[in-house]
């Protein structure tokens, strides 16, 4: 199977050269959703392959951390090209997020692990097996190889990875990098800042998401509200596919229709963010009679059951970050420690020890993608 075929997010060399045209940049971060970006990977004939791959052998199929090394070789080599810099952010997690299930019970508990097209419970075990592998080789050797971070978190959830490292001054903001994030997942959109966008591809549509434009993808309509609202929007509207519910009746056009009242009532996104973090409700003064029935279902329902509330706890980026900034568990504590560590210690292996390290493990990589990623 080649490479390719599992990691199929590449862009074109145009779309890369517009992103380094916005501000004539010199350097590239690019962070990588790397289970976003792998989704071929679950795809019938590649999880049949992978199996074929792994049984009556030594070693288990390293397609997928292959893909990775030739996706991350490909954007090497585009660097070199154009005499500028590239690095690599790679994020992604293992496990339930512990952050999220204790706001709410029922998040994502809709996608639960299917028969995967029918097989056996023995395929589907060496399948899984040889996914954990994958990813464990993945951050093991990846963070030995030059220009690549490799960030895994347990038990949380990994999306806001590159907010946080924005938002905290781990990569600079200042218009020296152009900062890129791949992924289709809407709540990276949250991610879009000063020098820092995202790119979505899916089958049919590829998309460089500016910053300012956020609100118009959430509505799907032209608008004038900040991106920073963009979780508040998010949370009106609910999101079906992580089991997030949202305000019943209050669809993109109400919440438009509503904004200005609604936020009239609750304080700019700041101080809802700060209610939140003190525990207080979003509407410490409930009008007596709400003349617009939209806005009156939006105080009902959070009246309630909290459920905007809660909802904004689930997607926002910027609250997840303040819980690391100020940790009330040590496994949040060791969360923030863990990324710190990533990104201030970096230990490189020299490519011929790489190799060899590498052909030990059953990795047996196209020898110029590997050379390409020591450029």
């Amino acid at each position: 199977m080649h490479p390719s075929s599992l990691l199929s997010y590449y862009p074109t060399y145009n779309i890369l050269d517009q992103f380094v045209s916005f501000n004539n940049y010199k350097k590239l971060n690019i962070f990588i959703d790397l289970k976003n970006t792998l989704q071929t990977t679950y795809m019938e004939h590649a999880i049949v392959n992978i199996i074929q791959n792994s049984k009556n052998t030594k070693y288990i199929d390293t397609s997928i951390f292959s893909s990775v090394v030739s996706f991350l070789a490909f954007h090497k080599i585009y660097a070199m090209k154009r005499e500028i810099d590239v690095n690599f952010i790679i994020f992604f997690e293992s496990g339930q997020s512990s952050y999220h299930k204790n706001i709410s019970k029922k998040y994502k508990i809709s996608r639960k692990i299917d028969d995967l097209y029918g097989l056996d419970r023995e395929d589907r075990e060496l399948f899984y097996n040889v996914l954990m592998k994958n990813f464990q080789l993945i951050e093991k050797a990846l963070n030995m190889m030059p220009s690549v971070t490799v960030i895994r978190l347990p038990q949380l959830e990994a999306d806001f990875i590159p907010y946080y490292l924005l938002r905290r001054g781990y990569v600079p903001i200042d218009g020296s990098v152009c900062n890129i994030t791949y992924s289709n997942d809407h709540d990276l959109w949250q991610c879009a800042a000063s020098h820092s966008y995202i790119y979505s591809k899916s089958a049919k549509v590829r998309k460089i998401i500016k910053p300012g434009t956020v609100m118009n993808l959430v509505l799907k309509k032209e608008c004038n509200i900040p991106d920073i609202y963009a979780p508040l929007a998010m949370a009106v509207l609910g999101d079906p596919g992580d089991d997030i519910d949202g305000i019943d009746g209050v669809g993109p056009v109400g919440f438009l229709e509503i904004f200005d009242q609604l936020i009239a009532l609750t304080g700019s996104m700041k101080e809802i963010y700060m209610k939140l973090q003190k525990n207080e409700d979003l509407f410490k003064v409930v009008p007596i009679k709400v003349v617009n029935k939209k806005l009156g279902k939006v105080i009902q329902q959070e009246t309630k059951t909290k459920v905007l509330s809660k909802a904004i706890r689930l997607i926002s980026f910027e609250m997840l970050t303040r819980a690391l900034d100020d940790p009330d568990t040590t496994e949040m504590l060791d969360k923030r420690k863990l990324i710190e560590k990533r990104m201030n210690e970096k230990q490189v292996t020299p490519l011929e020890p790489m190799k060899v390290a590498l052909i030990k493990s059953g990795v047996f990589l196209e020898e110029s993608s590997l050379e390409s990623v020591y450029i």
